[in-house]
């Protein structure tokens, strides 16, 4: 035989022996389907890890949550520290399937602003972005991790960017607390997307593609805002004030301790003594659909119909929907008692967000904000929305992301009661539902 016919042959059994390979690989991942990743919040009130199944709507696998003690909330460091220590103890005994892992970038630890760059003829967008923003940093370009979204192009030929970058060393140190906790990294994301993310089945709608939102994203420490297009992001920003601002204002108004501060905080109906002026005539805003109402079940079949049932049930009646009904339909609140007035923070707050809507419309003319959406731990004191949401004079609702997800019950549940209201939950639930590119 030619030693050409050898190699030949050669050549066939080596074809042969690898869709014998494939095969059995085929074979071993239909036995073992690829689970779905644990999305991990490292959030300033908390750390929260979430697991849901895939499919419409998504079914809960597991939640845990971990608090922050009150002496770490303004410590991010610290923070960070003590939760990386908790992560692999939690995931443990959380009843999480898989070893596959997505999280968020903490927001007090990375960077997020709009830029304008003069981009040369073949010119890298993310190239020009990374170094403008080195350069504004007074850092070496090769520290960063760097997300750019390009907007759209702004005055005298420049491109509008939105810049979200943190350090390289926190990326590390992110991968490493997962590794320890022997998971496996497969996606890493701004909170600013993973939020977004969390509400792609209303935004992918047709109706709703054409739609401009504004997302509030309520914090401990700060307020993120952002506003969509449909799916896109198109502006995005930090506001440093937040839930805790409030809490020493009554703190420093009443001579109370911060704890003692943010209860009575939480237990007011109205947060000044003026009320708020009624504002004009509210037309009809977005329509909801029925399970964002929770009007009732949807058509599904099997396993995932219990699932929705069950959920949908929780719904119904008082229980609070994915969306709630336009928050300026409500009768204005009464006036706040003697002693707390928090008419400064709200101002700095209310003003900080008219100036995001106003950026937005020298961006996009004509383009008007069309809703505004209430996310995160502090929109659960329905008063501070409230107070936002006539300020703004939109139609304005709080969001549960957690409502939509369907579960039996049996689920575990490890720090959190999915009977209440979870808006602080965008993040996680957007985590695992955004693409695993690691």
């Amino acid at each position: 035989m030619s030693f050409g016919s050898l190699r030949r042959l050669g050549g066939l059994k080596a074809g042969l022996f690898n869709q014998a390979k494939a095969g059995l690989l085929n074979q071993a991942n239909a036995l073992n389907p690829v689970s779905p990743p644990i999305a991990i919040d490292f959030g300033v009130s908390a750390l929260k890890v979430l697991q849901v199944a895939a499919g419409e709507p998504p079914g809960l696998v597991a939640a845990a949550c971990l608090d922050t003690p009150d002496n770490l909330m303004q410590d991010h460091q610290a923070r960070l520290a003590m939760q990386m220590e908790a992560l692999p103890k939690l995931v443990r005994h959380g009843g999480f399937k898989g070893k596959r892992a997505v999280c968020a970038i903490p927001t007090p630890m990375a960077f997020c602003k709009h830029i304008q760059i003069q981009r040369p003829e073949g010119a890298s967008t993310l190239g020009m972005a990374q170094g403008a923003l080195a350069g504004q940093l007074g850092c070496d370009p090769s520290a960063l991790v760097l997300r750019h979204f390009e907007i759209g192009p702004a005055a005298g030929g420049r491109q509008e960017v939105i810049c979200l970058a943190t350090s390289r060393d926190l990326v590390g140190r992110l991968m490493h607390a997962i590794r320890a906790a022997k998971l496996e990294p497969v996606g890493i994301h701004s909170e600013f997307v993973a939020t977004l993310r969390a509400f792609d089945y209303i935004t992918k709608r047709a109706d709703d593609q054409r739609l401009a939102t504004l997302f509030l994203d309520l914090g401990m420490t700060s307020t993120k805002a952002m506003i969509a297009h449909g799916r896109d992001l198109v502006f995005a920003r930090v506001i440093e004030v937040g839930g805790r601002s409030f809490d020493q204002c009554v703190a420093a108004q009443q001579g109370a301790s911060i704890d003692e501060a943010r209860r009575r905080r939480l237990g007011l109906a109205s947060l000044t003594r003026a009320e708020i002026a009624k504002p004009e005539p509210i037309t009809s805003g977005v329509a909801l659909d029925p399970v964002m109402r929770g009007e009732g079940p949807v058509s599904l079949t099997g396993e995932a119909k219990g699932r929705a049932n069950v959920a949908l049930e929780r719904r119904s009646g008082e229980a609070v929907p994915t969306l709630t009904a336009d928050l300026r339909k409500d009768e204005p609140a009464e006036v706040a008692p003697e002693g707390v007035d928090l008419s400064e923070p709200l101002e700095i707050l209310t003003d900080e967000i008219s100036h995001c809507l106003r950026y937005h419309d020298s961006l996009f003319p004509g383009k008007k904000i069309d809703r505004a959406v209430f996310v995160g731990g502090e929109s659960r004191q329905r008063g501070l929305c409230q107070h936002i949401a006539k300020v703004l004079r939109l139609p304005a609702q709080i969001a549960d992301p957690m409502a939509r997800v369907a579960r039996t019950g049996s689920e575990p549940t490890a720090g959190i009661d999915l009977r209440e209201p979870q808006p602080g939950w965008a993040v996680a639930l957007g985590l695992c539902l955004s693409p695993t590119d690691l």
